[in-house]
């Protein structure tokens, strides 16, 4: 499965936030959302505020709040950098 993952490393001016092998995300771009798999073509592109979707390497997906930033694709390394991030902790409808 090692040959369907990426690199993703998230960065926040205080820590690294997230650093693994994932299959995809998806991330709010500054044109919309942007869906990124293995082999993306290089790409360097701003991000709006909202939720980053993350794919792991065993499949399971995550969802992250990240503030503007950077998003950098160079053969299969992706860097995000941005203002802040935290995991989404969706709220419950009673």
């Amino acid at each position: 499965m090692a040959d369907k993952t990426f690199h993703l490393t998230v960065i926040t001016p205080d820590r690294v936030f997230f650093d693994g092998s994932v299959r995809s995300i998806v991330a709010p771009g500054g044109a919309g959302s942007l869906g990124v798999l293995v082999d993306h073509a290089p790409l360097i592109t701003t991000l709006q505020p909202g939720k980053l979707s993350v794919t792991s390497a065993e499949g399971k997906v995550q969802s992250f709040l990240i503030g503007s930033g950077f998003l950098d694709i160079l053969k299969n390394e992706v860097v995000l950098l941005t203002e802040s991030a935290q995991i989404d902790h969706p709220t419950k409808m009673s």
